[in-house]
């Protein structure tokens, strides 16, 4: 009988469930003043469109704050959320303030450098009309006289209260009134360059409307437009993935205008200029106008400054809140064909055009500093949704915080700003990028003390721990390759240490999901390296494998922030180091450094077993001068050799004034020793000459005394009158000491 076969299945798989809920990343949304959920247009894609600089000067450390910020934020979506991220930046290049400061500096290059090589009194007259018609502008004087006064008795704190651009001008009159003083007693450089801020005003007045000629628009803003570039790669941002000039989008510009006014949301002005009609929008039942700042809306003054000094209204808007899309050009001023005539392009209407041009009518991201929240962004937004008839242009506005220097908000237009290549020169770039990090990417920053010496911490903490690891790592390897068998076996302390490193992970992606925290990375990144730091120190049998984990765990954090990283070795690199991390010559130096550490190690041993000062000496000397100077260190270690690490240039210069440091307090310690013993010496001195005089001598002294009794204590003074009671009794009392103190060093006379 046969028995049929049982068929074979396959077992029952069961779908995995999520121990925990994991975190959804959130964003600040400026259009909403809250976190929302972030959900892209397209799977996995980002359209970011960020504005950039509008290049007339130096970048300063606002822009570092601004830029940096920025490009940690898209470093954490594309790196470390997996987002394929399209970033384009514009350069604004025509510009109001553009203009005029190109106009003015060649008018004062021309006019006034070119024509007098000495102070003339044709100059100084020149200066002081230029002076009086600054002051009555700026700081509503009518004299010279009254200014003087001002000058004299203003302090620009209390200026700035009254209007934050007083000591802008307070300074510059200061150094203008101080060169015409002394005219004729300094340099032409000098007299020209202090001056230059109080003569371009009235040159521009006079002579701007001659100034034609196209270049002298266009070299400015490419000059420094390649200084920026220079800046941000210093710094270590990532470049757009498109970059976008205004002055390339001139005819795209005048069709997007067109749409708008054929959409009926824009009009042509009398004097050739076209207005957005901010009316006929907000009357709109799918449009509001001012998204982002709507306290803001009909704030003249905000209006005003983004509509550019050049801008006038002889054309006659419609209403005060009505912004210029496109502006028409008056004489010394750069203009290109339209169907309204000559002009250019208003300040808002630039990054609608260049960002829909490339992303289309709708985008992810769009980011910039919050100062240009209103009126700026909210024209974008406005012009946009105008031009493409839909409600929302941008989903998510992402606006990062000011940046004040030790309370004070840097501003250009201010003049007082610190450049980024003036804080290169103090900080590295790291440092920068570190201290921008620590603080939420949407709060203000105040960049003082307080925080660069919690940044020089931590980067010390940081240095400290790669260097460490990748000396053990090293020394470990080492000893397997010499036959040594170490032990891989994880214990307690190990499972314990990549439990913290679990941890750890979790709270990274908890921080990055919240609104890219990178101030809450920082700390936790911190705290696991003071985990594995105690770990390391409390295992004299420690194994190597989980620190090797955390540290490139954490060198993968820090490259996603935007900091250079070397996997490889184990680490982050420093500004002095090139981009391959290790190489064949540090392997060398590596084998150098160990097989003289090896003879030290047995200088050292053969010293301390046979208590001999001069080995020991000797072998302290060749660790803290001779190999530190070659860039190597060696940490003394009770059981077996010493651990040898090779410093790059940063953490050689560290170590080495820390022993500059240390020799110097000795050197201090032994100078005071002996500056006490010298003064005990002397005072010992004195004590001997003052003890040899005999007290029976002390007040032998005929010009205030004429009679003694027999110890030599006076009687009678020198007019013959009997000593008070009182004096007696003080002259009896220095008697008893002094003949203590002879008794004392003079023995052998009593």
């Amino acid at each position: 009988m046969s028995v049929e076969a049982k068929k074979v299945t396959q077992p029952k798989w069961h779908t995995p469930t999520p121990v925990t809920e994991q975190p959804q990343l959130k964003l600040y949304n400026s259009l909403t003043k809250t976190k929302n959920p972030f959900v892209s247009i397209k799977p996995n894609e980002i359209k970011w469109y960020s504005c950039g600089p509008t290049v007339y000067d130096s970048s300063h450390m606002g822009h570092a704050r601004n830029y940096v910020t920025i490009d940690i934020n898209r470093r954490i979506l594309q790196d470390y959320f997996g987002y394929n991220v399209t970033f384009v930046q514009n350069v604004t290049d025509i510009d109001d303030k553009i203009i005029i400061r190109a106009r003015q500096n060649y008018l004062f290059e021309e006019k006034i450098k070119k024509q007098y090589k000495t102070v003339t009194d044709e100059l100084v007259k020149y200066t002081q009309e230029s002076l009086v018609e600054y002051i009555k502008k700026n700081v509503n004087l009518n004299s010279v006289e009254e200014l003087n006064n001002w000058l004299a008795t203003s302090k620009t704190e209390e200026l700035a209260a009254i209007n934050p651009k007083y000591p802008m001008y307070y300074k510059a009159l200061q150094k203008a009134t101080e060169s015409i003083k002394y005219a004729k007693t300094i340099p032409v450089e000098e007299f020209l360059a202090n001056v230059q801020d109080i003569v371009v005003p009235k040159l521009d007045r006079e002579l701007g409307s001659s100034v034609v000629d196209p270049e002298i628009f266009k070299s400015l803003p490419s000059y420094w437009e390649n200084q920026y570039d220079i800046d941000m790669q210093q710094l270590n941002v990532l470049p757009a993935d498109i970059k976008t000039r205004v002055s390339e989008y001139v005819p795209e510009i005048v069709e997007f205008v067109e749409k708008i006014i054929s959409n009926g949301f824009a009009y042509k002005t009398a004097d050739g200029s076209v207005y957005f009609n901010t009316n006929a929008f907000e009357s709109s039942d799918k449009h509001s106008y001012a998204k982002l700042q709507p306290w803001n809306k009909g704030s003249l003054s905000l209006i005003s400054e983004g509509e550019g000094s050049l801008t006038s209204n002889a054309g006659g808007k419609l209403s005060p809140n009505d912004f210029a899309l496109w502006k028409a050009s008056k004489p010394g001023e750069p203009a290109w064909e339209s169907p309204w005539g000559k002009g250019r392009p208003g300040w808002h209407i630039e990054c609608s055009v260049m960002a829909s041009d490339v992303l289309g009518e709708q985008m992810d991201i769009h980011s910039g500093g919050i100062d240009l929240a209103f009126p700026h962004h909210d024209n974008e937004l406005a012009q946009s949704e105008a031009f493409f008839d839909n409600k929302q242009w941008v989903n998510y506005f992402l606006h990062t915080g000011h940046l004040h220097i030790e309370g004070q908000k840097m501003s250009k237009s201010l003049k007082n700003f610190i450049t980024i290549q003036e804080a290169l020169e103090k900080y590295s770039a790291k440092q920068l990028r570190l201290s921008f990090a620590l603080i939420p990417w949407n709060n203000q920053l105040d960049f003082k003390d307080t925080l660069l010496n919690q940044v020089k911490s931590i980067e010390n903490t940081y240095n400290k721990f790669f260097l460490n690891v990748r000396s053990i790592n090293s020394d470990i390897h080492d000893r397997i390759n010499n036959g040594e068998i170490i032990s891989e076996k994880f214990g307690e302390s190990e499972k314990k240490l990549l439990e913290d490193l679990n941890t750890a992970r979790d709270q990274v992606h908890e921080a990055f999901c919240d609104n890219l925290s990178t101030p809450t990375v920082i700390k936790v990144i911190s705290e696991l390296i003071n985990t594995t730091n105690l770990y390391i120190a409390n295992n004299s049998d420690m194994r190597i494998r989980p620190v090797v984990v955390i540290a490139k765990y954490i060198t993968k954090i820090l490259s996603i922030l935007g900091f250079d990283a070397r996997a490889d070795s184990l680490g982050w690199k420093t500004e002095t180091e090139g981009s391959s991390g290790g190489s064949e010559s540090e392997e060398i130096k590596l084998q150098f450094a160990k097989t003289i550490s090896n003879i030290r190690d047995e200088i050292r041993k053969y010293g301390i077993e046979s208590k001999n000062q001069v080995l020991l000496t000797l072998s302290d000397k060749i660790r803290d001068e001779d190999l530190l100077n070659l860039g190597i260190s060696i940490d003394d270690r009770t059981e077996g050799n010493g651990l040898v690490k090779i410093l790059n240039k940063a953490e050689q210069e560290q170590l080495i004034n820390q022993r500059n440091e240390k020799l110097q307090k000795i050197k201090e310690k032994e100078k005071k020793k002996l500056e006490q013993q010298r003064l005990k010496e002397q005072q010992e001195k004195e004590k001997l000459e003052k003890a040899s005089l005999k007290p029976q001598d002390m007040f032998q002294d005929k010009s205030k005394y004429s009679e003694w009794d027999a110890e030599g204590i006076p009687t009678k003074d020198v007019n013959g009158e009997e000593v008070t009671k009182s004096a007696k009794k003080k002259l009896v009392k220095q008697w008893t000491a002094q003949k203590k103190l002879h008794e004392q060093y003079f023995p052998q006379n009593n």
